[in-house]
Order: structure tokens, then sequence, then C-alpha cells
């Protein structure tokens, strides 16, 4: 495995190659797993080989999606951690069986000096979820939440079927059960879907 992610992410070096054999330890999680929780020091850089991890900020009894991190991808709020000593801002949670990278982070400074390979991977973490921060806030400014629901659901879409309850939507475009059960009426009333027992039918 980890010779696709040195093949994925251009990790050419092989002295880099040797540096993360010998120093990284590779994990395996389940759903629900924690992997990063608000307000402890960051003191792994954690970047995830197969899966899927949800990064949120939690206030009360609400959270906001902050983004997901992927296959091959870093969680860049982590990253920035690896270069001064800090707590975390964000909760990281498995949300589908993953596999994960442990890189300890008094690593990840000097190999951005040393090696170009990884200093181009931290470069375009940085640059890639910039771009999505950007996105995100351009959307909770300008979209109407109506319509970022629907673009989220039919973004999970299975077969026409999306698998989510009125709390789990709630939590991922950071708003209350209550409007969000609002809102699927008014998307049921207006033929864009159908709530069904612990599932919606999406309508084409």
């Amino acid at each position: 495995m980890l010779d696709v992610f040195f093949k994925q992410l251009g990790v050419y070096e092989k002295e880099l190659q040797n540096e993360i054999r010998k120093n990284a330890i590779i994990t395996e999680h389940k759903k629900g797993d924690f992997l990063i929780k608000n307000n402890n020091y960051i003191k792994v850089l954690k970047i995830v080989l197969e899966g899927r991890v949800r990064v949120y900020q939690e206030s009360e009894d609400r959270e906001i999606l902050i983004y997901y991190v992927k296959t091959m991808e870093s969680c860049t709020l982590s990253l920035s951690a690896c270069f001064e000593d800090c707590k975390s801002t964000v909760n990281a949670i498995v949300e589908e069986k993953s596999i994960i990278l442990n890189i300890p982070i008094r690593f990840v400074k000097d190999w951005s000096y040393n090696y170009k390979s990884w200093n181009n991977f931290v470069i375009n973490t940085f640059i890639k979820s910039y771009d999505h921060l950007i996105h995100q806030y351009a959307n909770l400014a300008f979209k109407p939440l109506k319509d970022r629901l629907l673009d989220y659901l039919i973004s999970k879409t299975k077969e026409d079927v999306v698998y989510k309850s009125h709390q789990d939507l709630a939590k991922e475009l950071g708003t209350t059960r209550e409007v969000i059960s609002r809102l699927l009426k008014k998307l049921e009333a207006s033929g864009k879907l159908r709530l069904r027992q612990k599932k919606i039918q999406m309508l084409k």
C-alpha cells in the first residue's frame, strides 16, 4: 500500500521512502472511530490511504462540516499543526472503514526542507484545502439552504435512494433537525423527492 502512496503522491526519493517505512505506522479504523479530537495536541500527521474521514467543528448541539479527507489526502488543519505545537480546532471521525498512515509530526517539517516531493505534497494539500474552503464559504454565503440540501442529497444518492437521517443531514449542513425536516417537506411537495421510513427517495 505504501508503494501506491509513493506513486500517487510522487514521493520518488528513495531516502524519503525509507524514512517513511521506518518511522510511520499503518492503522485500520472502523466507522465512528475518532482520529482527531478538538482541543487535543496533534502529535501525528494522519494520511488516508483508503477510506474517508469527516472533519468538523462542534458548537453546543450543532456540527459544522469543514471537509472530507479522502483516499491519499491529509487534513490540512492537522498538517499546519505540524509546523507549530498547537491544539486541534476540529474533530476528525472515520466516515467509512479506513486505513491510515501515521507520521510523527517531528519528521513532517524536516522532510519539507529536505525532500522536494514531500514539500510538493505539503503545498498541494494546502492549496487544495484552501480552494475547497473558499467554495464552502461561497455556498454558505450565497446559496440558500434548500438548494444546498438538494445538492447534498443528489451527491449522496445511490440507486435513487439516500440513507441519511434528518439529524445526520442537519449535522452535515450545520443547521437543526427541525429546519431540515421542514425543508424536506417542501422539497417533497415540489416533487423533488419522497420521504420514506429511514430513507429518502429521490425523484427524477
